[in-house]
Parts: structure tokens; C-alpha cells; sequence
């Protein structure tokens, strides 16, 4: 089918009847993003749930200038001294853009120490691609 290629390494079953998939993004030039394989989901839905890795600032630091990693936004600044590594998590195939382009469909939410969230923000619809806003959609959690 359509997805085969991507069937067995990024076909991932996220939240009940919630199907996610990875393929060439919509965005030229960006790789791959994340898109929706079900055939629906409503305005706050939850599409995944994941446990990312919290690293202190020099590790973060030493990450965002690697030359492998610079331009890929690998790490989410949680507070002023630790990071959320993001690399291993299938949300960071999600792509960026601005609440302004009007493309945003989900949000991420932070729900524990490491702990992320992705909500629908709209009724999403199959092969849609996931947007969402790097820093103005971060909701951060309360305890630090």
C-alpha cells in the first residue's frame, strides 16, 4: 500500500485508533516529517505520549553545535539550566511553523519531568502532515 516503505520502522500505533506515519515531508528541502495515517482524529485528541531525556545545559550545548545536529532543533529548553533531548522521540519528526502560516494543527505539551504530549489543536484528516510551533506552543510543566 502507501505506506509500505515506511510500514515496519515508522508506522507506530500511538493512542487508540491513532495511526502516525514517517515519509518525505510536504516542506521542500526539510526531510521527513510526521503525518497522520488514520483516517481521522478530533480537535483534542491526544496522538502520542513519550518519555524524552533531560540533559543539563553543557550537554545541550555541546549537541546544538555539533555539526551532525546545529540546524535540526534536537533539544527543547526546558528551564534555564536543562534541555530536553528530543532526538529518539517520533514527535521530532513533527515540522515547524509559525502560528501566522496558519498550518499548525497540534501542540506539545509537557506533562512530567521528561514527559511530552501531542494534541490535536483541529479536526486532523489522513496524510496530513503535523506542524507545530517550536517556542510559543510550549507549555511548560509546573514542577522544575
Amino acid at each position: 500500500g502507501q505506506f509500505d516503505e515506511y510500514e515496519y520502522e515508522t508506522y507506530a500505533s500511538c493512542t487508540p485508533d491513532v495511526l502516525l506515519s514517517v515519509r518525505p515531508s510536504t516542506i521542500e528541502a526539510a526531510g521527513d516529517g510526521l503525518f497522520l495515517a488514520s483516517h481521522c482524529c478530533e480537535a483534542g485528541t491526544k496522538l502520542l505520549s513519550e518519555e524524552g531525556r533531560v540533559i543539563k545545559r553543557p550537554e545541550a550545548k555541546k549537541l546544538l553545535n555539533d555539526p551532525g545536529w546545529k540546524h535540526a532543533n534536537p533539544v527543547i529548553q526546558l528551564n534555564k539550566n536543562q534541555f530536553l533531548d528530543i532526538r529518539a522521540l517520533r514527535m521530532y519528526k513533527a515540522n515547524h511553523a509559525t502560528v501566522l502560516s496558519g498550518r499548525n494543527n497540534i501542540e506539545i505539551m509537557r506533562t512530567g519531568a521528561g514527559r511530552i504530549e501531542v494534541v490535536a489543536l483541529r479536526n486532523i484528516y489522513e496524510d496530513e502532515e503535523l506542524f507545530w510551533e517550536y517556542a510559543p506552543s510550549w507549555q511548560p510543566h509546573s514542577e522544575e
